[in-house]
């Protein structure tokens, strides 16, 4: 078995060109820039936090079946959501509850994670329930 792995990752090295990608840096999260002049290393460094800054944080207590209007910080391009319970959104709207269809578009989302602004600058959040939100806005 030993030996059919070696053969097999062997047999990746010739086929892959040197200047791409060097097997053995790839296996220590590393690797080779083939737009760099020089063959250095660049290490690859795995990020928990995936690069993103923090951003303008606002909690919101809901209460049960009221809609709740969030103005959105100015510069803002991005939104992440967190509830404690379900919640309902409609980015540049009032939001709403469904009791029935809604068809012409202007219905809310069921918890959303995240969103693209736009130029909207208000949020409508709303639950069935009493519920504790994180609204996190980034540019």
């Amino acid at each position: 078995m030993y030996k059919f792995i070696g053969f097999l990752l062997l047999s990746v090295m010739f086929l892959v060109p040197s200047n791409v990608i060097a097997l053995d840096k790839f296996l220590n999260y590393r690797n080779i820039s083939p737009a760099s002049s020089t063959d250095e290393d660049i290490p690859v460094v795995p990020d928990v936090n995936f690069a993103i800054k923090q951003g303008h944080i606002n909690t919101y207590e809901l209460t049960a079946s009221t809609n709740k209007a969030i103005t959105v910080p100015t510069g803002s391009e991005f939104v992440l959501f967190t509830a404690t319970a379900d919640i309902w959104v409609r980015v540049g709207g009032v939001a709403a509850i469904p009791s029935g269809d809604t068809t012409d578009g202007t219905g809310s989302e069921l918890n959303p994670e995240a969103r693209y602004l736009g130029t909207e600058t208000i949020i409508g959040i709303i639950s069935e329930s009493a519920a504790k939100v994180s609204v996190m806005f980034y540019k």
